[in-house]
């Protein structure tokens, strides 16, 4: 009787284990907005806030360093105020893939940026910056 319960309970933990989506597995090592990204990695590290200029348009990067997320999709969804803006997707080739994305911000884009990072389907980091009018 309880080899056969102990066979049932590793059965259904095996298979449990098996059915774990490629996003169980991944991280997100950094994650920052840049002015730029050369050579594959940004040159900086805006912070929190982005003063608005008017007459500029300013472009914004946002750059991730994912881990062991071979095979998957990955995207970058950009929102303001809680609001999509845009999605920009990525299929990651390896154990170590640097991707980004940018975002051209003009004045009247003020508010609260937020950019996901979305594996397969699930919100696995997020980061935020504000876009102020300080005039």
């Amino acid at each position: 009787m309880w080899q056969t319960l102990t066979r049932v309970v590793l059965a259904g933990i095996l298979s449990f284990a098996m059915t774990l989506p490629a996003w169980a597995e991944g991280t997100v090592a950094r994650a920052q907005f840049s002015t730029d990204v050369v050579d594959r990695e940004p040159v900086d590290d805006i912070g929190s806030t982005v003063k608005v200029e008017y007459g500029e348009i300013q472009r914004v990067y946002f750059f991730t360093d994912l881990r062991d997320m071979s095979g998957s999709q990955v995207v970058h969804r950009w929102k303001l105020d809680g609001e999509d803006q845009a999605d920009v997707g990525f299929d990651i080739g390896g154990d170590r893939w640097r991707v980004w994305s940018s975002k051209r911000l003009m004045p009247g884009f003020d508010g609260k940026w937020s950019v996901e990072v979305v594996q397969d389907g699930q919100v696995v980091e997020t980061r935020t910056f504000d876009y102020v009018d300080e005039y």
